[in-house]
């Protein structure tokens, strides 16, 4: 261990007021002179946008953690399914008029209320329906 830091951060957001402050320790092998105090703290944040991206969409909207599917072929199938649809749900957010329905659970709602079939579409077409130009 070449050096250690400490980050104390306070926890709130929109909805409610600070709550107190957590502490988080960051250490690694690399010496001072390669790895500033500000690199060593855009690392931590670039490992916090990695984590709460697909991984959390994928357990949290998609249920992949929820999911009981034990055979090997399935799953991978089921996981590469999911991965696609998040993916189209990105660009459907991003394209989205309303902020208030720009999200994954928003895009679930939007492909049920047009029509059953129109899930299918996106998987059986070169360019889908439900998706802008």
């Amino acid at each position: 261990m070449a050096q250690a830091a400490r980050l104390t951060r306070c926890l709130d957001s929109d909805r409610r007021p600070a709550t107190g402050l957590e502490t988080e320790w960051l250490i690694t092998s690399r010496p001072a002179e390669t790895l500033s105090a500000e690199q060593m703290l855009a690392a931590d944040r670039r490992y916090w946008g990695l984590e709460t991206g697909l991984p959390l969409r994928l357990d949290v909207s998609a249920g992949e953690d929820r999911s009981r599917m034990r055979h090997p072929v399935s799953v991978l199938n089921l996981a590469m399914i999911r991965r696609a649809v998040v993916s189209v749900a990105v660009h459907w957010i991003q394209r989205c008029r309303n902020p208030c329905h720009a999200t994954l659970r928003g895009f679930f709602d939007f492909l049920a209320a047009r029509s059953p079939r129109k899930p299918f579409s996106l998987v059986t077409t070169c360019h889908s329906s439900c998706l802008p130009p």
